[in-house]
């Protein structure tokens, strides 16, 4: 009878400590909900796009360790790569890596051959990054969850289903933000 008044007490115990635990775990799962219906892509083409960047960037990271600095994007199965390689035979396969990958629609090569961009680089265009993604969220006229923004170089690359205005309003932001040389749009348009 002791014993089993312990194992209740425990499991009560146990219930009470993680219970401050559901509760952001249901939050993060009603946002991850809400993010998913506002996106315009089927949930398929979500983690379609999800598969790509980690297949994409495993491969490319474990093939070239110390010769590329890459970063794999992708929206609606569009690959966008960009960064900095170390040879242009380099550079040729990764489009043959891209062009193999299934579920591949579209694909834009932004790499460039060149010395690999250090700390700094990163620093300043992952600033760059933050500030239009808050910009972003900030406009009644953009919808954030429909675009995804990669910056590399100073360069902001906009991805996204979009509206004409909605997609010349977030380029105009983007092209706002200090420290940015160059707005690309590699929007599909809805309208």
């Amino acid at each position: 009878m002791l014993k089993k008044t312990l194992c209740l007490l425990a499991l009560g115990a146990t219930c009470i400590s993680l219970q401050g635990c559901l509760g952001p775990a249901v939050v993060s799962a009603g946002v991850g909900a809400a993010m998913v219906s506002e996106d315009p892509r089927t949930a398929g083409t979500i983690v379609d796009d999800r598969v790509v960047v980690s297949k994409l960037s495993t491969r490319i990271k474990n093939k070239y360790p110390k010769k590329t600095n890459v970063t794999v994007t992708t929206y609606n199965h569009v690959v966008l790569l960009t960064g900095q390689v170390a040879s242009a035979d380099i550079k040729e396969d990764l489009v043959t890596m891209v062009l193999e990958t299934q579920s591949v629609r579209d694909f834009k090569d932004e790499t460039v051959v060149s010395e690999l961009g250090g700390f700094k680089d990163k620093a300043i265009d992952t600033s760059i990054k933050s500030q239009i993604v808050a910009l972003f969220a900030k406009s009644n006229d953009v919808r954030s969850i429909r675009i995804k923004t990669t910056v590399e170089q100073k360069t902001v690359y906009l991805m996204g289903l979009v509206s004409r205005d909605e997609g010349e309003t977030a380029a105009q932001i983007a092209a706002s933000v200090k420290n940015v040389a160059k707005v690309v749009k590699i929007f599909e348009y809805v309208d």
